[in-house]
């Protein structure tokens, strides 16, 4: 099963690539202009639609001068969600209290249609601000729109937001656009073909644990990483299912979050709050599998005989150097490991001289899917 899903969404990603290059293309373009000429940019996503938002402003290799604009409230899981989605006043808080202004741009990805996003982008044209959005549909009888699975979603949303990026620092490199997409795509598809070859027995491994174990799948990534519980915070049907989604280790707040991952006693303290026990199975991705944080709480877990799998760069992570006193890194921590199989510092595309585009967030949320679709069919057995 893990591997007919990983082919099927090989399958879906190039249909929609290909579908969306011109998009890609044009939102890019709009993207350098605008930071050429100093004007602000954000990244707007709502719910299920806020990944790519998030992508653009994750920072690694990417651009700093772009503000996320996907505050808490807006997030599935949060209690204020389901009404703010269907205020469409709410659009005239977003706009004057992050003061988005005539001529700023803002970047969107759209695939529901809520009253909230709706009067957003009216409210943006009407003031004379720039709109781009990426699409896709989850309908196939809409015409002209790639009909894509609802579960494929998160991932065809980083990636766009990182061919958007590789647009745009082509063009400000006077490169053409078109060729550093396909040069994109090309590194996507060797990572997807090489997941898929290597690393499906290491996520059954995980399933057969918590099979075994009878216990909880808990899951916890911090800063970018914590993706993939944004993820698992989305499923409401496995109750065994628990996402750590302590505003601190989010990317809400990059330096707050960047401070968490240097804290020893954090760890402690999320084992207790969690009540975590040897019966549980901790997931954890990180791509350098580093941090201090990270590191201690995998060997606090690991002595407690709870699993421990993690989901890191194993091209990055054995030649670096840990920040934890013990010199270990997350990989020489955990029970299980998975690959993202990304390249080494996770940048793929060499640009003017500069690595660009990391690709490890689509392989992430990639091995989050494929773990609920086989918990799923657990439950139903």
């Amino acid at each position: 099963m893990l591997k007919e899903e990983c082919r099927l969404f090989q399958k879906v990603w190039l249909g929609w690539t290909e579908s969306q290059m011109d998009q890609f293309v044009r939102i890019g373009t709009q993207l350098a202009q605008a930071l050429a000429e100093g004007r602000k940019v954000f990244a707007f996503g709502i719910g299920e639609d806020h990944w790519f938002a998030e992508e653009l402003t994750a920072r690694l290799q990417g651009h700093p001068e772009i503000i996320g604009l996907f505050p808490h409230e807006l997030m599935t899981y949060d209690c204020r969600y389901a009404s703010l989605i269907r205020c469409p006043d709410y659009a005239k808080v977003l706009i004057e209290a992050w003061k988005i202004e005539r001529n700023d741009l803002v970047l969107s990805f759209h695939s529901q249609d809520t009253p909230l996003y709706a009067a957003m982008e009216k409210h943006c044209r009407r003031l004379g601000i720039q709109w781009q959005m990426l699409q896709a549909d989850r309908q196939t009888e809409t015409p002209g729109l790639f009909s894509v699975e609802e579960r494929f979603l998160p991932m065809l949303q980083v990636y766009g937001a990182q061919a958007v990026n590789a647009v745009s620092f082509a063009l400000a490199a006077g490169m053409d656009p078109a060729s550093a997409v396909h040069a994109l795509n090309k590194s996507m598809l060797e990572i997807l073909e090489q997941f898929e070859q290597t690393q499906l027995p290491s996520i059954a491994k995980v399933t057969e644990e918590l099979e075994r174990k009878q216990g909880r799948l808990i899951v916890m990534g911090s800063g970018h990483s914590h993706m993939l519980q944004d993820l698992m915070a989305q499923e409401k049907t496995l109750d065994n299912v628990v996402p750590i989604l302590e505003q601190e280790l989010m990317v809400f707040d990059p330096v707050q979050s960047g401070w968490t991952q240097k804290q020893r006693d954090y760890a402690q303290m999320l084992i207790d709050k969690y009540k975590i026990q040897p019966q549980d199975v901790f997931l954890m991705p990180s791509n350098t599998g580093k941090s201090v944080m990270n590191v201690e709480l995998a060997r606090l877990l690991w002595s407690n005989k709870t699993t421990v799998a993690a989901i890191t760069n194993m091209k990055q992570s054995p030649v670096i150097k840990s920040d934890h006193p013990s010199g270990r890194r997350l990989f020489e921590t955990a029970d299980i490991v998975i690959d993202n199989c990304c390249v080494n510092k996770d940048a793929c595309l060499t640009i003017d001289g500069q690595r660009r585009c990391p690709l490890s967030s689509v392989t992430v949320l990639l091995c989050g899917v494929l773990l609920l679709e086989q918990l799923h069919e657990l439950s139903a057995e």
